[in-house]
């Protein structure tokens, strides 16, 4: 049903053919054509099975809650430090140092002013405070332009004239994937299959199930987040179901991709001693034209 058929002529008269259906399928299906030219008692029929083309399922989980801050590659992040709060308070008695790790300077604040001279160059043009809320109790730092060295232990130090106040973050450096996307192509000799996923960081583990012989390239884009590409190659002698898995454990997330793969049509696939012989046989004629012509030449010599 809903076959379309088309027949040209061609330059000598002679018609070209093609007909077409179109199928939806739920379950395998063998689909014949019957051609036939009654004047010349001339048939011909030809047959395929076909499988329903792969479904992708996917299951995510991702767990959010972590007890630090977190900051992608390229974001700007608030680092929050807070301390007694004072309408009085004189600001050139007010000492602010923010410091990353055990000694590498971050920020400073005193005499009413920033004070820079001994802020790592790593930091320079990326820190500030929110001046405007310093009597109010915020000495927290806003981080801009977020690298992955900036990953550790932040300190704050806030003195004044009630007091000295100290607080401890961490901070971590890392973004979640975008959910992956997985593709299929089918070949003559099977299927590659193909998990792509991006906007990501750090580097992931990607692990396939049912296979093996992946191969995975991941690459940094401008914003300095990953982009994941990883592939298999894939020939079957029977249904398949491949699974892969893509972990950010540093975050807590996941993904789970699946696909069922049936063989492909028998009439798709040719065996390589078929390919071999097919490729021969143009070969043998050039070959026989060749001795017919030098055959030809030789006789009319001896003539």
């Amino acid at each position: 049903m809903g076959s379309n058929t088309t027949m040209e002529l061609d330059s000598r008269g002679r018609y070209e053919l093609e007909s077409e259906v179109t199928l939806r399928l739920n379950s395998t299906l063998t689909v014949t054509a019957d051609l036939k030219l009654r004047v010349l008692d001339q048939s011909f029929t030809k047959s395929l099975t076909l499988h329903p083309p792969p479904v992708i399922s996917s299951v995510v989980t991702t767990t959010s809650l972590q007890p630090r801050e977190v900051a992608a590659p390229g974001s700007d992040i608030t680092l929050s430090c807070s301390s007694t709060p004072s309408k009085n308070l004189n600001l050139n008695h007010l000492f602010v140092i923010w410091q990353h790790g055990e000694s590498e300077v971050v920020h400073s604040y005193y005499y009413g002013r920033d004070q820079l001279e001994r802020q790592s160059v790593v930091y320079k043009g990326r820190t500030h405070l929110f001046e405007d809320q310093l009597t109010v109790g915020n000495a927290s730092l806003r981080l801009s332009g977020v690298q992955p060295s900036d990953q550790g232990q932040y300190t704050c130090h806030v003195t004044d004239e009630q007091g000295s106040t100290q607080e401890n973050l961490q901070l971590l450096v890392a973004a979640p994937y975008d959910e992956p996307r997985m593709s299929v192509q089918a070949t003559c000799d099977g299927f590659v299959v193909t998990l792509r996923a991006s906007q990501g960081f750090p580097q992931p583990e990607v692990l396939w199930g049912g296979v093996m012989g992946s191969n995975t390239t991941m690459e940094l884009d401008s914003r300095g987040r990953y982009e994941l590409e990883s592939e298999v190659t894939l020939r079957l002698n029977s249904t398949l179901t491949v699974t892969a898995d893509l972990k950010l454990r540093v975050l807590d997330q996941s993904f789970t991709k699946s696909l069922t793969l049936h063989p492909p049509p028998v009439c798709c696939v040719m065996p390589a001693e078929q390919r071999s012989r097919l490729l021969m046989y143009p070969l043998l004629l050039m070959l026989l034209g060749l001795v017919i012509l030098l055959s030809r030449k030789r006789s009319e010599q001896e003539t």
